[in-house]
């Protein structure tokens, strides 16, 4: 029997909760008690799923393992290909693949695009005229433009230098045989961060050091500064005394002056011969 997505129950909130973030999820569920033919019906359906674009978890399960050794081989080898291939491997070996119904056909060109994305940020329309077998740039545009609308990935076209410029593009399936380069380079990524953050603290450091010493430098500067301020205050305080002790010496010397004057006047009053008492 094949099986139904509008049979399927989830068992609880989390389940229903998880299964809308991994649309694959559901499909998985089935293939536990599908069996052949079965299996090769519920392929189909996944492989025109919108939305679903990651089919590792379903390639794992033993029910569709056993596809790949038998008379239904040709689904497990096209569950493989949209999983890994892109559309122009799907044409170098489409007789052992089934084929393709328009939806799947415009999903493994989607997952060409997100592929070619992933080892280039700009690709020209030349390449992806040859990979996705179009002839027609209007047709590649509406295409992308599909792919955008989509989520699948993030761009725009750059129709004066005919190319794809891609900010963003889905994650597609691992090979296990893949992991071990993807640790290297996830390695030399992590020791490149290392490396700049030792840097980064260096430079840090040093430009704390610096901060104390202009810092020093400044309240050298500013005591410096102060210690003038306070000198010139003295100089001044000290000369306007001197100056008021000057004035004063002057207003002094200028009363004795005049009263001089005056004692001679008296005593030449006083001439010779003339007595001064009465």
């Amino acid at each position: 029997m094949t099986p139904e997505l509008s049979n399927f129950e989830t068992d609880s909130p989390a389940r229903q909760q998880y299964s809308a973030h991994n649309p694959i999820e559901q499909y998985v569920l089935l293939a536990k008690g599908a069996k052949g033919a079965a299996c090769t019906e519920l392929i189909k359906q996944v492989l025109e799923a919108p939305g679903v674009h990651v089919f590792g978890e379903l390639l794992a399960m033993p029910n569709i393992e056993e596809l790949q050794n038998g008379p239904h081989s040709n689904y497990y080898n096209t569950l493989n290909l949209f999983a890994y291939g892109t559309y122009r491997q799907y044409l170098e070996n489409q007789t052992k693949l089934i084929q393709l119904s328009p939806a799947m056909q415009k999903k493994l060109q989607h997952l060409t695009v997100v592929s070619l994305a992933i080892k280039s940020k700009c690709i020209p329309y030349n390449e992806l005229l040859d990979e996705l077998d179009i002839k027609n740039v209007r047709v590649l545009e509406d295409l992308i433009i599909e792919a955008i609308y989509a989520d699948v990935i993030h761009g725009k076209l750059d129709q004066k230098n005919k190319q794809l410029e891609v900010d963003y593009a889905i994650g597609r399936d691992i090979r296990k045989g893949d992991v071990k380069e993807i640790a290297s380079t996830l390695q030399e990524w992590s020791d490149s961060c290392e490396t700049i953050l030792l840097c980064l603290e260096t430079q840090i450091n040093r430009a704390n050091t610096e901060k104390q010493k202009r810092i020093k430098h400044k309240e050298s500067i500013d005591q410096e500064i102060a210690n003038l301020k306070k000198a010139i205050k003295t100089q001044a305080v000290e000369s306007d005394e001197a100056m008021a002790t000057d004035t004063c010496r002057d207003i002094v010397g200028g009363l004795d002056l005049r009263k001089k004057p005056a004692k001679s006047k008296s005593l030449k009053g006083s001439g010779p011969g003339k007595s001064v008492s009465k």
